[in-house]
């Protein structure tokens, strides 16, 4: 089964990023959920997508572009990354995954020239 999370608030708080989704969930569902410690790309919606696990689903964490400045700025001074639900979820692999994203998708016709100009020009980074 699969389910989705989408990003649309950010906050911060001592070099603390945190992911609110708008989808709200019950705790019981929430506390199954783990990081699925990988990071996909949907070049039509402009949007990275976050991979997190439970025992029967696959949750896609959406981070359309509008939460990309906040992702920069997390990336670029390393500030631990979580989402916000019932309960907060620690993404371990969040700046591993983002560095494989912004190494892979600059210049690279694969993803789409609108998804490569948008990464380029928000995360300031060149093929």
């Amino acid at each position: 089964m699969e389910h989705i999370l989408t990003v649309t608030e950010t906050k911060t708080d001592h070099h603390h990023l945190y992911l609110v989704p708008i989808e709200q969930w019950p705790q019981s569902e929430w506390n199954a959920l783990e990081d699925g410690m990988r990071m996909l790309a949907d070049s039509d919606a402009l949007t990275f997508v976050y991979v997190l696990d439970s025992d029967d689903a696959f949750v896609q964490l959406r981070l359309p572009k509008q939460v990309w400045p906040a992702l920069k700025e997390a990336y670029e001074k390393q500030w631990n990354v979580s989402v916000l639900g019932p309960s907060e979820l620690p993404l371990e692999h969040f700046h591993t995954e983002m560095a494989y994203m912004l190494d892979n998708i600059p210049g690279n016709g694969n993803y789409g020239s609108l998804m490569v100009e948008a990464v380029e020009e928000t995360f300031d980074v060149k093929a």
